[in-house]
């Protein structure tokens, strides 16, 4: 009996057991049958862009100096110590800050010190130093990098180009280039390669071109900015015409020239654009110069995953060197129409004067 009632009593557990976890179950089920139904909107994910683009600037001749570092009224260096910084590149700012790199010509030896000039052996000459507080003018106009490969780099000897290079690298955000110094601009893992350096004439090319042989093997886009010609000549030389045709065929992607401190005409060889002169900029080194430059700008689009470039476009913005009765070291854009589309036809080819 004692085995049967053990026997029974298991049975009527098990029962019972079971019987209450699918009780559970259909309850648990019905529970959240009776629940309002959960809506889930799928994440949206962007489309994935092959595509990078890169905005180059390039403003031309600036000379933050005056002749012998005179800081009389009225001379750039008296303007720098009696303004912001911030004034001498005010008006270009828009332009500056919305690019990714912008490129000037640094003409001037920055020195705190009155160094002895250098002999030139020719008349007139000119040594522009002004003190290296100054170089802040630059990045307070967001330029980024500058060249010192000009004919005043060492008007104050070496140690004169060595208190400029001080100068410059004593300002956050802001690189230099030369004759012996290369450039790399990265953005998007894109590299452009930026070489500066003189041409004095078509037999310097090939100094250049080792650069750009160079510079291929680690970035993906070579790009010069060379300083050299004849000044106060609009029209370009036929040796530097051929020259640049050179650097070119070597593998330049972007081709521009500083020095004559007047503009040249802007020519499209093998899809390379050329712009020969690019004039003055923010210039202290005439009460008068020629009132007319240019900001050039040149955007290159890269498949980021090749690193080739799939486009380019060149935009021409018209300035003045000064707005003042005489020069004022601040550089505006021209807003009388006619006035730019001379500036514009110019540099197209489509008239031969700016004036």
């Amino acid at each position: 009996m004692n085995n049967l009632f053990k026997g029974t009593l298991l049975i009527f557990s098990a029962f019972v057991f079971f019987g209450c976890e699918a009780k559970n179950e259909n309850s648990e089920k019905l529970s959240f049958a009776s629940r309002p139904p959960i809506f889930m909107k799928a994440r949206e994910v962007e489309p994935y862009n092959p595509v990078t683009e890169i905005k180059l600037s390039f403003i031309g001749d600036c000379t933050l100096a005056t002749q012998l570092g005179d800081n009389s009224i009225g001379t750039f260096n008296w303007y720098a110590e009696n303004y912001d910084k911030e004034y001498f590149f005010e008006k270009v700012y828009p332009y500056t800050s919305n690019d990714d790199f912008t490129i000037a010509n640094c003409e001037n030896v920055f020195t705190d010190y009155a160094l002895p000039e250098a002999y030139k052996g020719y008349w007139p000459a000119f040594w522009f130093r002004s003190p290296s507080r100054n170089a802040e003018i630059f990045s307070a106009g967001n330029v980024e990098v500058v060249t010192v490969a000009n004919n005043h780099t060492f008007d104050y000897n070496e140690e004169g180009i060595n208190d400029t290079i001080k100068a410059i690298e004593s300002v956050d955000g802001l690189e230099w280039g030369g004759t012996d110094k290369d450039v790399i601009l990265e953005k998007d893992g894109v590299k452009i390669g930026l070489i500066c350096d003189t041409m004095w004439g078509e037999w310097e090319v090939d100094k250049i071109i080792e650069r750009i042989d160079r510079l291929e093997k680690s970035t993906d886009i070579q790009v010069v900015y060379f300083h050299g010609g004849e000044e106060a000549y609009h029209t370009e030389e036929y040796w530097k015409v051929q020259a640049c045709h050179e650097l070119a065929k070597a593998g330049a992607d972007l081709i521009v020239g500083a020095h004559p401190h007047v503009l040249q005409p802007l020519e499209t060889y093998r899809g390379v654009h050329i712009v020969y002169s690019i004039g003055n900029f923010c210039f202290g080194g005439n009460t008068y110069p020629e009132n007319r430059t240019i900001v050039y700008q040149e955007t290159f689009s890269f498949n980021k995953d090749t690193k080739k470039i799939v486009g380019r476009q060149e935009n021409i913005i018209p300035f003045y060197v000064f707005t003042g009765d005489i020069n004022n070291f601040q550089p505006a854009p021209i807003d009388d129409e006619f006035i730019a589309k001379q500036v514009t036809d110019f540099m197209y080819r489509k008239s031969g004067s700016l004036f």
